[in-house]
């Protein structure tokens, strides 16, 4: 095979997985042959939001201050938190053992220092990530089958 066919081959099967990656709605996509590898990641720039003024009321009910309070909660916790228990790899996340099972941990429960919080799989394996100390779960950051990134903040047990 000439050297202009194989460069041609290799450009219809780039594009044939760059095409897998949108169709599927994938992040990334890795491929390995004897002498060629690609790894097709997806273009994640987001449009700068523009800022609008909005003019609305808000009722003084008991919801909405634990929607505020809760939303506050949120934009405290990040992955430097001293209780914070981040994503040591990338992957899929799975909040129970299996489908239709109840969730390992759910917001506000008590976890004890080895219990799991959380599988994630990464290449077909399933890492198990338990709790690295005792207490109470005040944030979960993933949703189940969500994929992860390394480092994403993931619990936070105080």
């Amino acid at each position: 095979m000439t050297k202009k066919n194989v460069h041609k081959e290799n450009l219809i099967l780039v594009q044939e997985l760059v095409d897998i990656v949108n169709k599927d709605n994938l992040l990334e996509l890795e491929y390995e042959a004897s002498d060629l590898k690609v790894k097709v990641l997806k273009n994640m720039k987001t449009p700068i939001p523009i800022p609008q003024e909005t003019n609305f009321d808000i009722l003084d009910t008991k919801e909405n201050k634990d929607a505020s309070e809760s939303i506050e909660k949120v934009e405290q916790f990040t992955n430097q938190h001293s209780g914070a228990v981040n994503s040591p790899m990338v992957g899929t996340a799975y909040s129970s053992p299996e489908p239709g099972k109840d969730p390992f941990v759910k917001l506000n429960s008590q976890v004890s220092k080895g219990d799991t919080l959380l599988i994630i799989e990464a290449m077909k394996v399933m890492n198990t990530i338990v709790a690295p100390k005792s207490g109470k779960i005040v944030f979960i950051g993933f949703e189940d089958s969500q994929p992860v990134e390394f480092d994403q903040l993931l619990v936070v047990i105080e």
